[in-house]
């Protein structure tokens, strides 16, 4: 019997240890560069404290770069411009949103301005309701949603990102986040 088989344990984390490696190789440990055009940039005041576009916004973060749809927010060298929103009850005859909930359909525009390639994930997209919930995207099979992979130099990726909320009163904001090793993110008010 190996070594690995008398050690299943202890193999299943040196696996989850490589693939930490890799993960972390394979994002270049770059340097973020975040901005944000369009009337969307968070600055610095006189003082050094940073200024909020979006005041009443829970869970601000020093390096977060605030947009509106439209607007577009640079992070690690990538553009996102959230290009249009939708409401909607029904995806399809099959899809429907649950009692109290409504989708939030986002197109999404992605484009590499730095000079590597830069990996990009619908799942690196997740939604802050009005009630403070952060939720992840919803699966569907009706919508053609932003895929995943690599853009080198220039490239450009786009698609739809789905979100399942609550119906309720208050601000919901998009939350960007490509690189899981640092804190940088965009967020965009979409309500």
């Amino acid at each position: 019997m190996g070594w690995f088989k008398k050690h299943k344990i202890l193999t299943v984390i040196l696996v989850f240890i490589a693939i930490a490696v890799i993960a972390t190789a394979a994002s270049g440990g770059s340097k973020s560069n975040n901005s944000s055009s369009g009337g969307g940039s968070s600055s610095k005041s006189g003082s050094g404290e940073k200024t909020y576009k979006f005041n009443e916004r829970a869970d601000k973060q020093p390096k977060d770069v605030e947009v509106l749809p439209g607007e577009t927010a640079t992070v690690g060298g990538v553009k996102m411009t959230l290009t249009g929103v939708e409401y909607k009850t029904n995806l399809s005859d099959y899809e429907k949103a649950d009692d109290g909930k409504t989708y939030v359909v986002a197109d999404v525009a992605l484009e590499n301005t730095s000079d590597k390639t830069q990996p990009y994930n619908v799942f690196d997209f997740r939604i802050q309701t009005a009630g403070g919930q952060v939720l992840d995207g919803a699966i569907t099979g009706s919508v053609q949603t932003l895929s995943s992979g690599d853009m080198v130099a220039g490239g450009k990726a786009s698609g739809k990102i789905v979100f399942q909320v609550p119906v309720e009163d208050g601000h919901q904001y998009v939350i960007w986040k490509p690189d899981a090793y640092h804190a940088d993110r965009a967020i965009v008010q979409v309500k």
